[in-house]
């Protein structure tokens, strides 16, 4: 990856909401990068290290689940900010790893720009 900017990994199986998240993202200064599934998601967590921050939705199709996603990657990188998002957000904070944020569907770009931004991943402008 040939950009200064930290790197964000977009985990969801919905096309349209993945592009709206990525240029949310990218507006608050990061290098948006995409996957629709787990398998996919862990293999970016290992092959880009800039990888600051994973939105995931909790529901990812077929047997994936966005909560196991989280776990294994804060397994993996303890230092990963970790968003997840939800449509039904009940019962979900307890299930996540520890620091990971919840954010309900459908979210306002300000809510997920100051969600990550509270995560004090980017510095001031």
């Amino acid at each position: 990856m040939a950009s200064s900017r930290p790197a964000a990994l977009i985990v969801e199986d919905q096309p349209f909401v993945a592009l709206v998240a990525s240029d949310i993202l990218e507006e608050a200064g990061f290098e948006p990068l995409h996957a629709c599934d787990a398998t996919t998601a862990l293999a970016l967590l290992r092959a880009h290290p800039e990888i600051e921050v994973m939105v995931t939705d909790v529901s990812l199709g077929r047997a994936d689940d966005g909560v196991e996603l989280a776990r294994s990657a804060a397994l993996e990188r303890p230092a990963l900010k970790l968003v997840v998002t939800a449509s039904s957000t009940l019962g979900l904070s307890s299930e996540l790893p520890s620091g990971a944020r919840l954010l309900h569907k459908p979210y306002a770009s300000a809510e997920l720009r100051a969600l990550v931004a509270g995560m004090a991943l980017l510095q001031p402008a």
